[in-house]
């Protein structure tokens, strides 16, 4: 018996009917038993009466109560069955009114105030109002009644009119439809009963004008399919997606099945003599018929081969098994609301599958044209890509070199002028060397101090700077910011007063130049920082140039000219006295990237090299933290020197020993690395979480990714959103973009649509292109997000214009398909070049096709090159199209044996018709017509899958736009449309 119980009947006007109303209320048998008694075999009179009523009434065989009643016989659901029997048929012997006063206030109508009448949100009832007008209304008054199980109804919340009043109001759409009454002329109240054993709800409605409205057999099916459906929500889920682990279970195997049946299509070859000839004589019948070569448009006979061939087809074992899954889950919903069994029809006669037809059409047009169609319907999409790993230390601001390098007074005062004063005394110089150690000894931070203080008592501007930073850094002190700053201030005014003195001002005008450019004992400003550094430039001096250069890079302070920068740092690089190993490091990244210079690898690689013997130079002298960083970044990574991990790893160590947290997290990282001998997931997350408490904002976020997605003894949803949580907040984009799409899908937290829109706005303002991409990209789907198609294309372009190829190709695929936006082909090409110039497969090939089959831009040496880009990358689709172009020879000469190596190519890499046409080949088939039916094969057990996934997701992410882009890739296909 179907789960929901529905009767549909109307009252014509002036209806009346009180000889059985007479009847039934002093009818025997259905007087109030008491407990004792309900369990007691039922009566004579009973018995009586249920057979009266059944000869009146005989759809009252269809009710829970009668189907109780047959299995037990007994007094209490005998009275069961003639209560409601009687009450589901009263409104035959009623007049609207009293019909209308009856199911509102009856014994057991759940009230909604002094009655138990509702209707739809914000509309208040009047009962006598209602009444009045239903006792005057001169149309039909329809009514239903929907009865459930009381098991069912307080499993699924239906035990509740509350419930009922809220499913109800969502159905208003459904009844003006089905109706076939304007919304506004609608009128619908109900009442909910809360009967022991069966609740159930009665329902009435009509038209204001009583002209309108009439409800046909498909209509009633139409609305109990839509209260089903929303009443056993949760149930249809069990079929289909299940919440708990029983359900889950039920998904899995649902969808593995599915994946098992379609893979075994997707493997196998397909031979089929009678489809391929049928589709010859097909193709020849269509040569001779005129007009629209659409089914609805030929004749009988040639639709009654078309019909044939996708019968035919659908004999195979495979297909056959995947269309009987389909019935069983459309059964498994139908039963729901209704007990009869629907008969099962070919395939050729589903109307569900009517766009089959077409593409059958389609294919024999192939074979009369002697095309060569593009069977990329089942290409796989691109993956979803995850946000580029930042290498960190690539991303960090230029170090600040520290000035290591002894400087006598003739650096200040000038060659030749007698000696007055010095900062740099043997004092000063010990000071520096218990302040910043050597290679073989560790700093003495306490001593420094000592010593600072006594340096800068006696006015040495070089101490005082000093001390500012060691305040700053808790350095042999507690740390304090103010006292910093105060140090900070009296080095100031302490090199001001000393550089109007001196002849050689350079070196004091640099560092009066990093005062403002750190924001250190003045107001932050870097304009007057490149402002002094610019003075100290004229003067030849490389530390000088590279600030400054670091200034033009960034834009701080100067309009930003990555040209001006490039030639600032090869300046210090190249300066004959004192070459700058910071700024070897920065040209060897702009010679790499193409940054103010055209892009050069050999140059890269030498200036990469220099930096490293400089630092190497630097490190004799001192021992420093960051330096030991930047040492360790580039052995790791070979950068300057050959890959040497073991080295790495002692270079962190030495900065994790002066508390370096970049020091921390890159061992962190080291840790991770499976190409290091000493990979260690523990110890990875033992540096990791060092680093990540002194706030180190890519230490958290790599632990929370690694507490996300790590191995299961790492695992984590509590530690992964908190430490991305806080990474977020330090503005990490990274983190803020992981974190917003773990909010976005709601996999392992509560779904928050909200704060991951909010994640990925704060990640774009920060100059994201993978978070517009992924923002752009939901807001285009409209499945998470309500669907927003033009802030799509904004977000993606700004992504697509930022180099980032995923959003280059989808913009792409956007603008040539033409589905949500004008096509626009020149534009889309435009972005699929770009992402394949950057080695995109997906992009390189879906170029390639344009070029091949689009008429207005058809170019087939560009297509060739685009394709063979994608297929150097191993996509199996553009190997196969460049086998079929040599095969066929249409476009370019023929080649057999380029063609055979690469669909052979392509089948290896997995693609079933590069398969299936070298089977044909090998076989000495018509490959036309094979490769048709291959074609039929596949199209239809797309559809019949992409039926299954619609009605599995249900109301439960299902929308209209997902409905509307089936019908189109079904139009489109069995047009011969293909999708890129």
């Amino acid at each position: 018996m179907a789960k929901l119980v529905t009767k549909f009947k109307f009252i014509k006007p002036g209806k009346k009917a009180g000889g059985y109303l007479k009847y039934i209320a002093t009818r025997e048998g259905v007087d109030k038993i008491d407990d004792s008694k309900k369990y007691l075999p039922a009566s004579k009179k009973q018995k009586d009466l249920i057979e009266k009523i059944l000869r009146d009434f005989p759809d009252a065989k269809d009710m829970h109560e009668y189907d109780d009643y047959l299995c037990t016989m007994t007094v209490g659901d005998a009275s069961e069955f003639i209560t409601r029997a009687l009450e589901d048929n009263a409104q035959e012997m009623m007049t609207g009114k009293t019909y209308a006063d009856y199911i509102a206030t009856r014994p057991r109508a759940q009230r909604f105030g002094s009655h138990g009448l509702f209707t739809d949100d914000g509309v208040s009832v009047n009962l006598s109002e209602v009444s009045e007008e239903l006792n005057q209304h001169q149309g039909n008054v329809w009514t239903a009644i929907l009865s459930l199980r009381r098991e069912d109804a307080a499993r699924l919340g239906f035990d509740d009119g509350y419930r009922w009043r809220d499913m109800l109001r969502t159905q208003t759409a459904a009844l003006s439809e089905n109706l076939k009454i304007p919304m506004e002329n609608l009128r619908w109240f109900a009442a909910f009963h809360d009967e022991s054993h069966h609740p159930h709800v009665h329902l009435i409605a009509y038209s204001a004008n009583p002209n309108e409205g009439y409800l046909t057999k498909q209509g009633v099916n139409n609305l109990r399919s839509s209260f089903a459906k929303d009443i056993f929500a949760q149930d249809l889920l069990c079929v289909y997606e299940q919440q708990t682990e029983h359900r889950d279970a039920l998904k899995s195997e649902s969808r593995k099945l599915i994946a098992e049946m379609i893979g075994k299509i997707n493997s196998g070859t397909y031979d089929n003599p009678a489809v391929e000839n049928m589709l010859v004589k097909l193709a020849d019948r269509l040569s001779k018929t005129g007009g629209k070569k659409v089914y609805g448009y030929l004749k009988a006979d040639v639709k009654d081969l078309i019909d044939a061939i996708v019968d035919e087809i659908g004999k195979d074992e495979r297909l056959a098994s995947l269309y009987e899954l389909w019935y069983q889950k459309r059964e498994e919903v139908i039963q729901t609301y209704t007990k009869e069994r629907h008969k099962r029809i070919p395939l050729s006669q589903n109307k569900e599958f009517k766009s089959i037809k077409n593409a059958v059409i389609q294919e024999a047009m192939n074979i009369i044209a002697d095309r060569i169609p593009i069977e990329d319907a089942e290409e796989q999409p691109a993956p979803d890509p995850e946000a580029a790993e930042i290498d960190m230390d690539s991303e960090q601001m230029p170090d600040e070199p520290t000035e290591q390098d002894a400087h006598d007074t003739s650096n200040f005062y000038g060659g030749g002028q007698k000696k007055k004063r010095t900062w740099w005394t043997d004092e000063y110089k010990q000071a520096r060397k218990c302040l910043y150690g050597t290679k073989d000894t560790p700093p003495d931070f306490e001593k420094a101090l000592t010593l600072m203080l006594a340096e800068a008592a006696k006015g040495n501007g070089f101490a005082m700077h000093d001390l500012g930073k060691m305040y700053l850094s808790g350095l042999g002190c507690e740390k304090n910011e103010e006292q910093a700053q105060e140090w900070f201030a009296k080095a100031y005014h302490a090199f001001i007063a000393e550089e109007s003195k001196v002849k050689k001002k350079d070196y004091l005008q640099y560092r009066i130049g990093k005062l403002f450019s750190f924001g250190y004992g003045v107001e932050q400003d870097y304009l007057k920082a490149a402002e002094w550094y610019e003075k100290a430039v004229t003067e030849d001096n490389p530390f000088a140039a590279y600030a400054l250069g670091s200034l033009y890079r960034r834009g701080q302070g100067v309009e930003q000219d990555d040209e001006k920068a490039y030639a600032l740092y090869h300046m210090a690089a190249e300066h004959g006295e004192k070459p700058n190993a910071y700024a070897a490091y920065e040209l060897g990244r702009m010679c790499k990237n193409g940054i103010g210079t055209r892009i050069d690898q050999t140059a890269s690689d030498a200036w990469y090299r220099q930096a490293y013997q400089g630092f190497l130079m630097i490190e004799q002298n001192m021992a420093d933290d960051k330096l030991y960083y930047r040492l360790g970044q580039m052995n790791l990574s070979g950068t300057g020197t050959e890959k040497d991990l073991p080295k790495a790893k002692d270079y962190f160590e030495k900065a994790a020993a002066l508390d370096n947290a970049d020091a921390l997290y890159g061992l962190g990282k080291l840790y991770l690395n499976r190409d290091f001998a000493g990979a260690n997931t523990q110890k990875a997350m033992d540096y990791l979480t060092a680093a990540a408490e002194k706030g180190h904002s890519y230490a958290q976020y790599t632990l929370g990714k690694l507490f996300l997605t790590g191995e299961k003894d790492t695992q984590s949803a509590y530690y992964a959103l908190y430490w991305l949580e806080e990474s977020a907040k330090q503005d990490n984009t990274d983190a803020q973009c992981l974190l917003g799409k773990v909010l976005l899908r709601g996999e392992v937290t509560d779904q928050d649509t909200d704060r991951a829109a909010e994640l990925l706005k704060k990640a774009i303002a920060n100059g994201s292109a993978y978070a517009s991409y992924l923002l752009g990209k939901e807001y285009l789907d409209g499945t998470v997000l309500l669907q927003d198609v033009p802030e799509a294309i904004r977000l993606l372009t700004l992504s697509a214009d930022k180099g980032f190829t995923p959003a280059e190709y989808l913009l792409g695929k956007i603008y040539y398909r033409g589905e949500v936006i004008p096509q626009d082909i020149p534009k889309a090409l435009a972005y699929l070049e770009s992402a394949a110039e950057n080695e995109n497969p997906y992009a390189a090939y879906l170029a390639g096709k344009i070029y091949l089959t689009e008429d207005t831009v058809k170019d087939v040496q560009k297509a060739i090159r685009l394709l063979k880009i994608a297929a150097a990358q191993e996509n199996d689709y553009a190997e196969y199209m460049l086998g079929k172009l040599y095969l066929y020879g249409k476009d370019v000469p023929q080649d057999y044996e380029e063609a055979i190596r690469w669909l052979t190519a392509s089948a290896e890499h997995g693609n079933q018709y590069a398969g299936q046409l070298l089977h044909s080949i090998r076989n000495n088939r018509n490959w036309s017509a094979a490769m048709g039916a291959f074609r039929l094969l596949h199209h239809i057990s797309r559809i019949i899958q992409n039926r299954l996934e619609d009605e599995r997701r249900g109301k439960d992410g299902a929308h209209i736009d997902r409905k509307l882009r089936r019908r189109i890739q079904d139009k489109n296909e069995a047009l011969g449309i293909k999708q890129g």
